[in-house]
């Protein structure tokens, strides 16, 4: 069968593929899809992930989100919009545990075809889920696709990720988040451009929340309004920072920017808030999932653990240092006036009080020992007479130290990741990778604004990205970063 073929056989037999909509994967053909992953071979799976309706039957299909509408089934005053969650299909699939995963869309355009590819040189089942926009059904305009994609990605509506078996076996080895922008935030910060009451250009910087994403597309048309006269407004962003408890007297919206460039703000629906939240959950458990971010349940366990340990140890040594105190305070004053007056008599045979007193006075008899177990640490031992070959030696040793301290400089030298700006074609591959990371200056080229604002991992995709090869990753800064072995190679092509 198959599994005899070597790598290069392997490679010459075409892909065989099933290629359907969300509605037939996640829905109606969800049973035989799963049966599929769990058969092991080597069948390439497409779900286009359209979020629309169902194949089975006048129902919204599993893969949308919550407070949508779709339009092949609003129908009736009674009809309500999408209550349940969104059904994970990459989360469903990676549960198979040997099915390689990916989930990616037009946005990143690097980051589909490069796993596509990868994709379809496994010797196990895999699946693609394109995040695909439906102007129809999405309600917006037709070449506005690329646009809503982008907008999907960033907003963490549909993270990019890629899980591969093949890595390793714990889930933090097989799942990669690169793709995403703003890998260790909860949302990549954007600028709005807007024109203040003297028609002045003015910049607002904020973060890109499902909400900015949603309010562009027609489905979610029901969610946004005027704010309240009788409430008090506040950022979206910060309004899911209160407590719930909190939020009684504020009403969530967002900066927009109307017709004539003037700042305007909108109201947005408590079923927004409650999907930002829903996303901002699965959004943390797939940075968990994949090492990047620490539980705060794991972080208070390890930490009371350490703390409880160091307790532990403080309370050790305390107690050791507390016996020793005692010992010298009760045993040792004891056995210097035993030991001073064994001295005095054996010294002073028939002498009087007074001339003992004077004889102690100008005592220089032995050193008293301390008592067994009892350690004041040695005097510092008198340092030899130098012989007349030492100068020799001590000239040689001179020159020798600065060569070693030349080889032990070198080994230290880490080479700093730079950009060659001068000849940056500001293409912005860079920049929505890690705007942390990466930044334009005045001149509009791009430069390292803050090498430890990411990963070694994202400058060497940044150089690779690179049509013009300016990028230079240098060496890694944390020399703990997964998978170095293999970037590290692919770095040096740069370097």
């Amino acid at each position: 069968g198959w599994q005899q073929f070597s790598d290069e056989e392997f490679a010459l037999c075409p892909p065989l593929f099933a290629v359907g909509g969300d509605g037939a994967m996640m829905d109606i053909g969800f049973q035989n899809l799963s049966r599929l992953m769990a058969s092991g071979k080597p069948i390439r799976v497409v779900v286009v992930d359209t979020q629309a309706n169902s194949a089975g039957g006048g129902q919204a299909c599993t893969a949308g989100f919550t407070g949508q509408t779709a339009e092949a089934v609003e129908a009736g005053p009674d009809y309500r919009n999408k209550e349940e969650w969104r059904k994970e299909l990459a989360l469903i699939a990676m549960a198979h545990r040997d099915v390689f995963v990916m989930q990616s869309s037009q946005a990143t355009p690097s980051h589909l075809f490069g796993n596509l590819l990868k994709g379809l040189q496994v010797r196990r089942p895999a699946l693609f889920i394109l995040n695909a926009p439906c102007p129809r059904e999405w309600g917006i305009a037709q070449d506005s696709s690329p646009e809503a994609a982008r907008l999907a990605l960033e907003s963490r509506a549909v993270p990019n990720l890629v899980f591969d078996p093949g890595q390793g076996t714990t889930f933090s080895e097989c799942l990669d988040l690169e793709g995403n922008p703003a890998l260790e935030d909860a949302w990549p910060v954007h600028e709005l451009v807007y024109a203040d009451d003297d028609g002045e250009e003015q910049k607002m910087s904020l973060p890109l929340t499902i909400a900015d994403w949603a309010l562009g597309e027609k489905r979610f048309r029901d969610h946004y309004g005027e704010l309240s006269a009788d409430f008090e407004g506040l950022p979206f962003h910060e309004y899911l920072e209160l407590d719930p408890d909190d939020r009684g007297d504020v009403e969530p919206f967002i900066y927009t920017v109307d017709a004539g460039r003037r700042l305007a703000k909108v109201h947005v629906s408590q079923e927004l808030v409650e999907l930002a939240e829903e996303r901002q959950r699965f959004w943390s458990q797939l940075r968990e999932l994949a090492g990047v971010e620490v539980s705060g349940h794991l972080r208070d366990e390890v930490g009371a653990n350490v703390m409880r340990k160091a307790q532990q140890e403080m309370a050790a040594l305390k107690a050791e240092y507390e016996a020793k105190f005692a010992q010298l305070t009760t045993q040792y004053p004891q056995l210097i006036a035993r030991r001073i007056a064994e001295g005095l008599l054996r010294a002073g045979g028939n002498k009087t009080v007074a001339e003992l007193l004077e004889t102690a006075e100008n005592w220089e008899g032995p050193a008293f020992q301390a008592p067994e177990g009892l350690d004041f640490g040695a005097a510092p031992a008198a340092e030899p007479e130098p012989s007349a070959d030492a100068g020799t030696d001590e000239a040689d040793a001179a020159e020798a130290a600065p060569e070693a301290a030349e080889e032990e400089d070198d080994e230290d030298l880490v080479r700093e990741p730079w950009i060659e700006s001068i000849r940056c074609t500001a293409c912005d591959d860079c920049t929505n990778l890690n705007p942390k990371m990466f930044a334009y200056n005045e001149d509009g080229l791009a430069y390292i604004a803050d090498p430890h604002a990411g990963t070694f991992k994202e400058l060497v995709i940044a150089a690779e990205k690179c049509a013009p090869s300016v990028i230079h990753p240098g060496d890694p800064l944390n020399p703990d970063e997964k998978g170095l072995d293999k970037l590290i190679p692919r770095a040096e092509k740069f370097n």
